[in-house]
């Protein structure tokens, strides 16, 4: 059933200027809107129970069965909750009641390799009694704005074919995380010298419980050493213990990367004299495409799951600076449409006419948001008011502008430049696997 064009042009405006308006009933919104996410009325819906996920996944898009976008347009706080933060999944979310090694009360992490002094294991009352950080940070998926490599870039065929969920920009969320930093770990375990690599890895992220996992991300030893008291092992998300959809109940948490490089249902850290080499290094959330070359493993390296000749690009890792207006993308070529997006193939979202004020994110965890510009139907860029301080360069800010259109078709462009003085680019290289798109997104009202 399509919604009423009268009924989405009053979402849209109450959206737009932030305004407090009464709704309808769930059930009566859900049968006027077909089940969609309608646009700007926070996201109410029918609760939605899948048996791939723990939560209600009633207020995220519907990609397939074991991927939920958040509805970016619906976003309207600084923290995101956790009913509309975003899952990404390879496979069903490890239940407790099915597999002991995330019950808490069965958890444990081992931690080894031939780089530590002691091989040790910790049980999850272990990990609480240990001193612990907070911190904000975003948390995306490095496919978050694929969508835009084929509504934008028009990387729809082969040799220059995309391929991937589109999550339209709902691949990112906001949370406070609790975690014990890896400087804490280190000193528990000793760090040899000739420590390389260190490898998060989940032993129950399979396709069925109780089956062997293939999930896990390695990082430099280098690149943790920098971090020592930011990256760490996350038990609490928004002050609660952490969901099971997110990776209850440890995650690694490596803050400005991306979320893929933060392994859920954490069970084990090896950390070695020797690089590894997993899916999440080799060919999926690797960088596919002339621009990538791959890189060449060593002797002595390990594989897990995956051989040398499927080392196929470079990893993604530091995510760049981003920006999205809290409006539904117009998607004109995107293969498959979330089932429940709230607008038709093609469809722009309306706006009122006259004075009213726009509102949207922007984030650089690499360095931290200097600014954030907009423009419309190519025109100047003018600069948008930011109403967050940024509390580390891993937070998003909010930002807003006013706008007052006459009635017609607008293009509206946003752009960040982060501290460096990096800012959004026109357009990014073509990679297979549709990652990291940080190009200026355009908005179709």
């Amino acid at each position: 059933m399509q919604m009423d064009p009268g009924r989405r042009r009053f979402f849209v405006t109450a959206l737009a200027c932030g305004a407090a308006v009464a709704g309808p009933s769930i059930a009566q919104a859900a049968a006027e809107t077909g089940g969609r996410l309608t646009i700007g009325d926070a996201g109410r819906g029918p609760s939605r129970f899948h048996p791939s996920f723990v939560k209600d996944v009633g207020l995220l898009t519907d990609l397939n069965r074991t991927n939920q976008g958040g509805a970016w347009w619906n976003f309207d706080t600084y923290i995101t909750p956790v009913s509309q933060f975003y899952i990404r999944n390879a496979f069903p979310t490890p239940r407790p009641e099915l597999d002991q090694h995330v019950d808490p009360r069965h958890w444990r992490l081992r931690i080894h390799g031939d780089a530590v002094e002691r091989e040790t294991t910790i049980t999850y009352d272990d990990l609480l009694k240990m001193p612990s950080r907070s911190i904000v940070s975003v948390m995306q998926c490095t496919g978050n704005g694929r969508s835009l490599f084929w509504e934008q870039e028009g990387y729809l065929d082969d040799p220059y074919k995309v391929v991937g969920n589109g999550w339209g920009l709902g691949g990112v969320g906001q949370a406070e995380w609790q975690y014990v930093p890896m400087s804490h770990i280190l000193d528990l375990v000793g760090l040899k010298p000739n420590a390389k690599a260190v490898l998060f890895w989940s032993g129950v992220d399979g396709k069925a419980p109780n089956t062997a996992s293939d999930t896990g991300r390695p990082m430099p030893i280098a690149d943790v050493l920098a971090r020592p008291e930011e990256i760490g092992l996350a038990f609490k998300m928004n002050g609660m213990p952490l969901p099971a959809d997110h990776g209850a109940p440890v995650r690694a948490l490596v803050p400005g990367w991306c979320g893929g490089a933060s392994t859920k249902w954490l069970t084990e850290i090896k950390i070695a004299s020797h690089d590894f080499w997993v899916r999440l290094n080799t060919f999926d959330h690797t960088m596919m495409g002339p621009d990538y070359p791959p890189p060449t493993p060593g002797p002595n390296d390990e594989f897990r799951f995956v051989r040398p000749d499927q080392l196929l690009g470079i990893p993604v890792t530091w995510q760049e600076g981003r920006s999205a207006l809290a409006l539904p993308l117009t998607l004109n070529r995107q293969p498959d449409m979330p089932s429940n997006y709230p607008l038709d193939r093609g469809e722009r979202p309306v706006l009122r006419a006259g004075a009213q004020l726009l509102r949207g994110y922007a984030w650089a965890p690499n360095a931290g948001v200097r600014r954030v510009d907009v423009r419309i139907n190519g025109g100047a860029w003018e600069s948008a008011r930011i109403v967050d301080p940024q509390v580390n360069r891993y937070t998003w800010v909010r930002f807003d502008f006013p706008f007052a259109p006459a009635p017609g078709d607008y293009v509206i462009e946003t752009r960040t430049t982060d501290r460096n003085g990096n800012a959004q680019p026109a357009s990014v290289p073509f990679n297979k696997g549709g990652y990291n798109f940080f190009a200026i997104p355009k908005f179709m009202v």
